[in-house]
């Protein structure tokens, strides 16, 4: 299972990142055989910071929360996002010019597997790339979460404007702007773990990893 893992602390979130980017390997070793670390991403206009992780059931992740994340100094609470069905989608090796973004869907219920499956279906235009789309749920109505990079704010502001937020259901769209994203693990280790796990194969690819690198 794949889980984000929002970290809120007051005041300290890059106090809070960079003990997370420097403690990653003692923090790993906390999950051994049991999780991989993914990555990390920094939200704009947000007191929290998303650790993306992988764990092979809930006690893991359990564990790992209460043994690791919550002796962390500066951290206030902890809240966690199930991927439910995640795809996650190739990406160009340079990204370096493209802006991440994350975006979530209030939906009309009835309407929830059609819009996922509308989206993550869809053809965008260039300028845009899909990264990710899952399930969520993560409050009542929202219930899909998507990532995109985008080559500027003005082509995705069109894409959700004139495309998403038009499906039939999609009762309101919340953009939001990714300031960094740190990967915690390297190709080689996610592609020797992804293997063991049997993990999206289609995520099993170097771009998804060297993406992250500035």
């Amino acid at each position: 299972m794949i889980s984000i893992i929002r970290i809120q602390s007051q005041e300290q979130k890059e106090w809070i990142c960079n003990y997370l980017v420097s403690h990653k390997d003692k923090l790993q070793e906390g999950i051994e055989g049991k999780g991989q670390l993914l990555y990390l991403s920094n939200r704009a206009k947000h007191e929290d910071v998303s650790l993306f992780i992988h764990t092979i059931d809930t006690d893991a992740l359990g564990d790992f929360i209460t043994d690791h994340l919550n002796q962390i100094e500066h951290i206030t609470s902890i809240w966690v996002i199930s991927m439910i069905k995640p795809v996650f989608y190739p990406l160009p090796r340079d990204t370096k010019n493209m802006k991440r973004y994350s975006i979530t869907l209030k939906v009309y219920p009835k309407k929830l597997k059609e819009i996922y499956q509308t989206i993550a279906s869809a053809t965008l235009e260039e300028g845009l790339k899909m990264a990710y789309i899952a399930y969520t749920c993560h409050l009542f109505g929202d219930c899909i979460q998507f990532s995109i990079l985008a080559e500027n704010e003005d082509i995705l502001k069109k894409y959700v404007t004139e495309g998403v937020n038009k499906i039939p259901g999609v009762l309101k769209s919340t953009v939001n702007p990714i300031v960094k994203t740190w990967p915690l693990v390297s190709y080689d280790e996610w592609k020797k773990y992804s293997s063991k796990h049997g993990i999206v194969p289609s995520w099993d690819e170097e771009s998804m990893i060297n993406q992250f690198q500035e």
